[in-house]
């Protein structure tokens, strides 16, 4: 005689009882497969440049012109002022020697000769006038110019660095 108890595996069960499983629902219709994804078509970004990006870049420009014309400003007036100062010394040292040339020829003698050979006299008392000055002295007062406004110094600026690279260049 068989076992009557069968088994599917692990799951035992008894032949001669009623089947109690539910029977699995069959589906209408099976499912479509999954589609294919068509393969992405690569869009191509169009390059194109902000006009404030473009703005950007043309005042970073300037401002770069405006700062490398500056500092050749600033080098040729040193090298001016270098100039100067050596001049200046020369100027100095030529200036004593022509102040003791100077006092070395004065002599009181003979300018006093001269001008009686001239026909010249000491004034006399008749002739000396006096002049006598009021404590209320009167000046004028310059004022320095007026500040000007920052976008006046800025289009100045502008101005004087265009001018210098075209007087640099030409």
């Amino acid at each position: 005689m068989a076992d009557p108890y069968r088994s599917n595996g692990s799951a035992a069960y008894d032949v001669r009882r009623r089947n109690t499983a539910q029977p699995l629902e069959q589906p209408e219709r099976l499912p479509d497969a999954p589609a294919r994804r068509k393969p992405a078509r690569h869009v191509r970004a169009r390059l194109g440049i902000s006009p404030l990006t473009a703005l950007g870049a043309a005042a970073a420009v300037l401002m770069l012109a405006l700062v490398v014309f500056s500092y050749i400003r600033l080098y040729e007036a040193r090298s001016d002022v270098g100039k100067l100062q050596t001049q200046l010394s020369t100027l100095e040292e030529q200036q004593a020697r022509l102040q003791s040339q100077y006092d070395n020829a004065l002599d009181l003698e003979q300018i006093e000769k001269r001008a009686k050979e001239l026909g010249m006299r000491q004034p006399g008392s008749s002739q000396i006038i006096y002049v006598q000055v009021d404590a209320d002295d009167t000046t004028e007062v310059y004022a320095a110019p007026a500040e000007k406004n920052v976008f006046v110094r800025v289009i100045d600026a502008f101005r004087s660095a265009f001018t210098d690279a075209i007087n640099y260049f030409s």
